[in-house]
C-alpha cells in the first residue's frame, strides 16, 4: 500500500511556516505599496526591476501607458517558478508560490501618495524596515518570497557563496540605472532603504548558510542514530565528563544548513529534552557536505 505523504507531515511546523510566509509576505508588500513605490524609490530583485521597467515606460509615454506592478512582477516570476519546480525541493516551491501569489495581489493595488508624503527619507527608512522584517520572517522558516532569491539560493548551494553576494550585483544594477535615469537623490535614498532592510533582516535571521551544532547529552548513541537516520548530515561523537556532577556525557558535533535547524532541534528534544545545544554560524564549509535549501 502506498504511503500517504500527508500523514507524515509535521502539521504544527507547517502551520507555523504558512503563518510566517503569509504575514512576512504581507508586511513586505505593504512596505512597498505604501512607502517605497509611491515615493519613487526602489526595492531589490524582480520587484525592483519591475518598478524600473514601469517607470521608464511611463517616462517614455508621458504616463499614457501605465502597467500594473503586481501583474508585471508576477509575469517576470513565472520563469523562475518553473526553474524552482525542476531544481528545488517541492515544499520550498509550494511556499514560494503562495508567497509570490499573495505578493502580486498586494502589489496590484496602486497607492498614489506615500504614507509619509514628500518626506522621502522617512519613506525609505520605514519601507526598508518593513522589507527587512517581512523577508526575515520568510527566511526564518526556510521559505522564499520568490524572485531572484530562487536562483540565488540555488547558486549559493552550488558555489558556497552567500546569497547576498549575488543580490548586491542585481540590486546595484537597478539602483545605478534608476540613479542615471531619474536622479542621484533617488539612488541615494534607495541605497539607504536597502541598507536598513539588510540590517533588520540580519537581526531577525541568522545570515549564515551553515550552522555548527554541538549537543551535550547523556544519550549520545541514541541521539546519533536518530539524527543519522532522519537527516542527511554526518555526526561526530566525543566522550566528555560534566564538571558539575562529574557525569559521563557525549558531545555530538555536526554542521547543518541553517534551514534545517528547526528540524534538528525537534529531533534532539525528542531524544533528550534536557540536552544542552549550542548553535554557531559557520562562514564556509570544506569537504563532503550534503547541501539542501529546505526540508
Amino acid at each position: 500500500m502506498k504511503k500517504n505523504p500527508l500523514k507524515s507531515l509535521d502539521w504544527k511546523k507547517e502551520s507555523k511556516t504558512l503563518f510566517n510566509v503569509v504575514l512576512g509576505t504581507a508586511i513586505s508588500g505593504l512596505g512597498i505599496i505604501f512607502f517605497i513605490d509611491p515615493a519613487k524609490l526602489y526595492t531589490g530583485g524582480i520587484t525592483g526591476l519591475s518598478q524600473l521597467i514601469i517607470n521608464i515606460i511611463e517616462l517614455l509615454t508621458t504616463n499614457d501607458l501605465v502597467i500594473n506592478l503586481g501583474l508585471l512582477s508576477f509575469v517576470l516570476q513565472i520563469p523562475l517558478l518553473v526553474f524552482a519546480y525542476f531544481k528545488l525541493n517541492s515544499r520550498f516551491v509550494v511556499y514560494t508560490i503562495i508567497s509570490v501569489m499573495l505578493f502580486s495581489v498586494i502589489l496590484a493595488f496602486r497607492v498614489e501618495t506615500a504614507v509619509m508624503g514628500n518626506d522621502i527619507l522617512s519613506n525609505a527608512l520605514i519601507g526598508g524596515i518593513l522589507g527587512g522584517l517581512g523577508n526575515g520572517m520568510l527566511h526564518r522558516v526556510g521559505a522564499s518570497g520568490g524572485g531572484t532569491s530562487i536562483i540565488f539560493q540555488h547558486w549559493s548551494i552550488k558555489t558556497g557563496k552567500s546569497v547576498g553576494v549575488y543580490q548586491i550585483f542585481l540590486h546595484g544594477a537597478v539602483i545605478l540605472a534608476a540613479g542615471i535615469i531619474f536622479g542621484l537623490d533617488i539612488a541615494i535614498y534607495t541605497i539607504v532603504s536597502q541598507l536598513i532592510s539588510s540590517l533588520v533582516l540580519d537581526k531577525i535571521f541568522n545570515g549564515y548558510n551553515f550552522i555548527k551544532l554541538e549537543i551535550i547529552t547523556t544519550k549520545g548513541k541514541d541521539m546519533a542514530e536518530l539524527l543519522k537516520s532522519r537527516l542527511p548530515h554526518g555526526v561526530t561523537m566525543i566522550d566528555a565528563i560534566g564538571a558539575y556532577a562529574y557525569q559521563e556525557k557525549t558531545v555530538l558535533y555536526a554542521v547543518i544548513s541553517v534551514h534545517e535547524m528547526e528540524k534538528y532541534v525537534g529531533l534532539i528534544r525528542e531524544v533528550d529534552p534536557q540536552a544542552f545545544v549550542v548553535m554557531t554560524g559557520v562562514a564556509k564549509v570544506l569537504g563532503k557536505f550534503t547541501k539542501k535549501i529546505i526540508n
